[in-house]
């Protein structure tokens, strides 16, 4: 896995980006990390479920594009016709990240062996002079501003969290009663029976503060488990039938 460097007008002066509609350098992330806006226009695709992080404890909100580890069912081939994808798709090659674990600068770093760059076809991103190209500031601001919901995601994830409205689920699909059943592990959701018990100051705090829609589209996007396990039952048998599934 290739780890991102600062972007530097001299080092990659002569890069150039594609814009292509190529995601199969998702293919082995199965829960996608999301940000708010997110979760209005992916709910009718994905299920939008909530991980915990090991380390600090906060709360995540990822997209399942997958039930096994390591097997993203929706980004294996390059003609994956997407309607709708993660804000983050569309970032890359570029991230975001500290300049310094105690300094407030942020820097943007670029992937330099993603399949997008090259040094002949698609956007420069620099000029001749080692300007920003105007493609690549909106390219830069757009980073910027997945980044800033990022931080505004995290924060809605510890009000919930703060009101105990997560709750740990142990997810089993299963496609057929003739299919295999898959256990999935370490996902949360938002409990209803503790949404529906807060307090009605509580309650609406959370409508003013507008995360009453966002729980309302999580909810509705639990629809799309059925979905999901339907896309891994028809993955087992295209991958049954090249003989090369594995358990």
């Amino acid at each position: 896995m290739s780890s991102p460097v600062p972007l530097q007008n001299d080092k990659h002066a002569n890069l150039k980006l594609a814009e292509i509609d190529d995601y199969t350098r998702y293919k082995e992330q199965h829960l996608v990390p999301i940000v708010v806006p997110d979760f209005f226009t992916l709910a009718g695709e994905y299920p939008l479920v909530f991980v915990q992080n090991a380390v600090s404890g906060e709360f995540v909100p990822v997209a399942m594009m997958g039930i096994k580890e390591g097997q993203n069912l929706c980004c294996q081939s390059e003609q994956w016709p997407a309607q709708v994808v993660p804000l983050s798709f569309n970032n890359g090659p570029f991230s975001i990240a500290r300049a310094d674990t105690d300094d407030e600068q942020f820097v943007i770093l670029i992937d330099e062996e993603s399949p997008l760059l090259s040094e002949t076809d698609g956007e420069a991103l620099f000029t001749e002079s080692g300007e920003k190209t105007d493609y690549l500031e909106k390219k830069i601001e757009s980073v910027v501003q997945v980044a800033q919901k990022a931080i505004n995601t995290q924060g809605v994830c510890k009000y919930l969290s703060n009101k105990k409205l997560f709750a740990t689920q142990q997810v089993q699909l299963q496609f057929r009663p003739d299919t295999e059943k898959y256990n999935i592990d370490g996902i949360f959701t938002i409990d209803e029976e503790a949404l529906n018990a807060l307090p009605d100051k509580d309650f609406l705090e959370l409508r003013k503060k507008g995360m009453l829609a966002l729980i309302y589209a999580h909810f509705v996007s639990l629809q799309q488990l059925h979905r999901i396990s339907k896309m891994q039952y028809e993955a087992d048998e295209a991958a049954r039938d090249n003989g090369n599934l594995t358990t």
